[in-house]
């Protein structure tokens, strides 16, 4: 686990929670468009920060192979936009991280993410079908 002082500045992590949450690992999250209010949701292994910070990249170089870059090309015309990050969950193991995550976006139906990303993590989770019922 990841228990070091965020040292960041401006961190978009650590401003809704608590100075060093995002060097915490196993979290499900949520990434806001401050101009329009779309939502992506995610879930990691890694700290918070790496992961954030490749969202982050991604909206700033405008690459459509990532949700944030499609955002700003398809919702602002190419235009930035600033985000806001929220810790959803905190789950260490995997298949009930994943399992969060796909609760997540089945609740708030984020727009920023992907329906070929939302079946993926529905076929993952299929085998674990029959503990349900």
């Amino acid at each position: 686990m990841y228990d070091r002082v965020c040292s960041t500045p401006k961190c978009v992590v650590c401003p809704e929670g608590r100075a060093g949450d995002c060097m915490i690992s196993g979290r499900i999250y949520m990434i806001c468009c401050k101009s329009c209010g779309e939502e992506y949701v995610g879930e990691t292994a890694r700290p918070s920060c790496a992961r954030i910070k490749e969202h982050l990249d991604g909206k700033e170089k405008s690459r459509l192979t990532t949700p944030l870059g499609t955002h700003r090309t398809v919702q602002h015309d190419g235009a930035n936009f600033e985000v806001t990050v929220k810790i959803l969950a905190r789950e260490p193991q995997t298949a009930a991280r994943k399992t969060l995550e796909a609760l997540f976006i089945h609740a708030k139906g984020p727009k920023m993410n992907r329906k070929g990303e939302c079946l993926s993590i529905t076929r993952e989770l299929s085998p674990y079908l029959g503990l349900l019922f």
